[in-house]
């Protein structure tokens, strides 16, 4: 083990460097070429450079008539969509700065963020989006105009997109040409609140250098990966720096990009578009594994599905550790034919390269997709980080790491396991808000993530935890949750999973059932029941889950051992504010809605199990 280390040299980034940048070069360049898509009925309608750049000037020209001055903020509330990347561009061009905020939000947070940033306009995506917006904009009075972008029929009340960039008739490209001109590396380009489980959202302010360099740095990375017809699909939300940065990374290689319409719809429009690279959170991969088990499962083929998967990840193991093992490769070269097609099919058919961030993935769900054809480069990073600190990457890919750090960047591990990062892509500090920012930046000019981690020899870095996470046992041990959420996670029955028992005798957990994989199980069992909530206490589906309990278990000591599990009624939901919209569990509020059942758990201070081994 090591406690420091750093990625290649990095030459920097230009003091006149700007996000607009890439998009200019191929208007300069490739004027015609395909770079978004987006749904129309039963397809995909192609929009091309110079038709998304005569789109960005024409809503900048419309802000700059709304008085939008430059270093003024600018709020975007809508989901993904080609619109989001639109209006952040057209932001920027007016030389402001972009507030998004997710079309999740609450009206409490939205008049949060428009409060605490500033906002001068807010570009919103629907009526039910206007309407939060009308409930709170009292509290931002700086904010004087705000516009629709799908305004309903017969509202001629509400100003929309078309009317914005009508307004804008009178200004010249000239004044837009200008203020582009004028930005620079230092110019602040995005100003992203988090979304915190406890308090109010902090303001990451990230300057044009930032997000920048961080697109340098992955295009060092792994940009020798991508083709010249390479097509992406976004799905997760753009407010979210991950989504942000891939496609700020397409811009860059020329990507042809996709906008789902909403994820809801994402396993038909995978099909539609075909991507070849995209990127997720882990539970995404985990849904697709997951459901494919199910499936094969459920129609008789379960035997050959697991021995398809355990070839899978016996191939990848054996092709990066240099020689594959005839037997090996003539099983993989079956299932091929047999299921690893499928597979591919299920995810659009051509995907050959995937990005995963924001929560651990786990090396069998590595090796298993790399075995089918779709390697995955994992990586790791923070709002805070624009957000790539560390990335896995063509001759330094190792499964259950997150990579070794991008180039110019360094990667040290506190007394305490903390992760502290040094590089161009680590933020300045939280907007109006000193006392936090001296919170996560020391003198010596080190982040702290708040993540618990370790390096090995060869820089590659894991990581164990989240600082503020660690359970601590009655009897001082300390259990890392992630792990093994992240093992229970992997049952196909299983939706979510909290790890509990900070103070308490002994770790426990809190579950939640896949309603669509219940639906299923339900025939299989024989069970007499038509919902989750009517089964949370059977035996039968308490031995179910009693699986999943153990197979996490088997990685850890007994004292760091899941002793007791309660199954809730139902599953977590972004609406309801236990998942980010990214789908990590809010803990805070999960442990506070969930009170009486983690309650009942430790009721006595003995487990179930214990009472059982004294009878």
């Amino acid at each position: 083990m090591t406690t420091e280390a750093s990625g290649p040299t990095f030459g920097g980034v230009a003091p006149d460097t700007h996000l607009l940048q890439p998009l200019q070069r191929m208007l300069e360049s490739e004027p015609d070429r395909v770079i978004a898509m987006t749904r129309d009925g039963d397809h995909f309608v192609d929009a091309t450079v110079e038709q998304t750049a005569e789109r960005v000037r024409a809503v900048a020209r419309g802000l700059v008539a709304h008085g939008v001055e430059p270093g003024d903020r600018v709020a975007l509330m809508a989901h993904t969509r080609v619109e989001w990347m639109v209006v952040d561009l057209a932001i920027m061009s007016a030389g402001a700065v972009t507030v998004p905020v997710y079309d999740t939000s609450s009206a409490e947070q939205l008049g949060w963020i428009l409060e605490d940033s500033g906002a001068v306009v807010a570009v919103v995506e629907n009526n039910e989006m206007r309407a939060l917006y009308d409930a709170v904009h009292d509290r931002a009075p700086a904010c004087r105009h705000v516009f629709t972008i799908d305004t309903a029929d017969g509202d001629d009340a509400a100003a929309g997109l078309d009317d914005l960039e009508r307004s804008g008739a009178g200004v010249a490209d000239d004044e837009i040409v200008r203020r582009t001109a004028a930005l620079g590396s230092d110019a602040v380009a995005t100003i992203v609140y988090t979304s915190g489980t406890t308090g109010r959202p902090k303001g990451c302010v990230l300057t044009h250098g930032n997000l920048c360099a961080n697109v340098a740095q992955t295009v060092d990375a792994i940009g020798s990966e991508i083709r010249p017809d390479d097509r992406g699909l976004l799905f997760l939300p753009l407010a979210h720096s991950l989504t942000k940065g891939n496609l700020l990374f397409c811009l860059e290689m020329g990507v042809q990009t996709g906008f789902a319409s909403d994820i809801a719809h994402l396993p038909e429009e995978l099909g539609m578009v075909r991507p070849t690279v995209i990127a997720a959170v882990p539970r995404i991969f985990e849904k697709v594994f997951n459901a494919a088990q199910h499936t094969a499962h459920s129609t008789r083929k379960g035997r050959i599905f697991d021995r398809a998967a355990s070839v899978a990840v016996r191939w990848s193991k054996e092709f990066h550790g240099g020689r594959v093992r005839p037997w090996t490769e003539v099983e993989h070269r079956v299932f091929e034919k047999l299921v690893y097609g499928k597979l591919r099919g299920a995810m659009g058919g051509d995907m050959r390269l995937a990005f995963s961030g924001g929560g651990p993935l786990g090396v069998r769900l590595t090796h298993f997709f790399d075995g089918i054809g779709i390697c995955i480069f994992e990586g790791y990073g923070l709002t805070e980080t624009s957000p790539t600190l560390t990335i896995n990457r063509p001759g330094a890919w190792r499964p259950g790491s997150v990579g070794r750090p991008m180039a110019g960047t360094t990667i040290r591990i506190a007394d305490d396991g903390e992760i502290l990062a040094k590089g161009p892509q680590v933020f300045t500090g939280y907007w109006l808000n000193p006392d936090a920012t001296a919170e996560v930046l020391d003198d010596d000019g080190w982040f702290h993530t708040g993540d618990i981690g370790e390096l090995d020899g060869d820089g590659f870095l894991r990581i164990t935890g989240r600082k503020k996470e660690i359970i601590v046992t009655a009897a001082g041990k300390n259990v890392a949750p992630a792990p093994l959420e992240d093992r229970i996670r992997a049952h196909p029955l299983v939706s979510q999973a909290v790890v509990v028992g900070d103070e308490r005798p002994f770790v426990a957990a809190l579950v939640t059932v896949d309603e669509e994989a219940f639906a299923d199980w339900v025939q299989e069992s024989g069970l007499l029941a038509s919902c989750v909530a009517e089964a949370v206490d059977t035996a039968e589906l308490r031995a179910a889950v009693a699986e999943a309990i153990e197979a996490a278990n088997a990685s850890v000591s007994r004292a760091e051992s899941i002793r007791e599990f309660a199954i809730l009624p139902h599953d977590f939901t972004i609406d309801a504010g236990e998942l980010t919209p990214t789908l990590k569990v809010r803990r805070a509020i999960v442990h506070g809605r969930y009170r009486e059942a983690i309650e009942s758990i430790y009721e006595g201070q003995v487990s179930r199990a214990d009472q059982q081994g004294r009878e």
